[in-house]
Parts: C-alpha cells; sequence; structure tokens
C-alpha cells in the first residue's frame, strides 16, 4: 500500500499542514509558493459570492446597476492609471446626481403610498 504523502507547508498555527500532496512541488495549492497568483484570483472570485455582497448588490435599483457598474470600473480604471481622475470625478458627481433623484422619487412614492394608506383609514372612520 502506498504512502500517503503529506504537505510540505506549515499552518498559521505552526503545525504541518497535512493535506494530500495534489501538485508535484510537494506543497497543496494554499501552500505552494508558486502558485500564489492563483490563490488570489480564487480568493476575490470566492468573495464575489459572499452573502452580504449579494445583499447589498439587491439593495440597489436594476436601472442603477450599470450606473454602479460604471462607477467600480472607473475606481478601478483611475486606480491604475488607465482614467483621468478629473473624468472619474466627474462621472462620480453625475453619478450623485442621478441617485439624488432616485432617492428623491423613492420618497415621493413612500409619502404618496402613506397618504392614501391615512386617507383609507380616515374613510373607515379609525
Amino acid at each position: 500500500m502506498p504512502q500517503r504523502t503529506a504537505c510540505k507547508g506549515m499552518r498559521a498555527a505552526g503545525g504541518p499542514c497535512g493535506s494530500a500532496v495534489v501538485l508535484a512541488s510537494g506543497f497543496c495549492f494554499l501552500h505552494d509558493p508558486t502558485r500564489a497568483a492563483d490563490r488570489a484570483a480564487a480568493s476575490v472570485k470566492g468573495g464575489r459570492g459572499k452573502a452580504r455582497i449579494a445583499r447589498a448588490e439587491r439593495l440597489v435599483p436594476d436601472a442603477m446597476r450599470p450606473v454602479l457598474r460604471l462607477l467600480m470600473d472607473a475606481m478601478t480604471e483611475t486606480h491604475a492609471g488607465d482614467l483621468d481622475p478629473k473624468v472619474a470625478t466627474a462621472l462620480a458627481a453625475l453619478a450623485g446626481a442621478v441617485a439624488r433623484i432616485y432617492a428623491s422619487a423613492g420618497i415621493e412614492a413612500q409619502l404618496a403610498d402613506l397618504e392614501a394608506q391615512i386617507a383609507t383609514l380616515t374613510r373607515r372612520g379609525a
């Protein structure tokens, strides 16, 4: 019976990893020094599926999602030096104006709903 080979890496707590070696380097995926970029990419991909992120995205109205994506892309491009910060500032200002309009419309809709509820209750004599 072949002997099980363990990862040569060490756990953060100081003990040996113990995972089955899956790479020729003698390390598991998490400890292989040549796979750092792959681990980072997997971490980012995993983070996108987190429940709190998904919940936050659902709070953004459908019509505002393209604006949010545009701003997120602009932020990344500005950080990378591919987009002039003045353009990003202008986009942020415009997006802020759009967001204020959506917020105002939401408040108006809530107010109209409350007024209708009050009118219904008043007619009932409550």
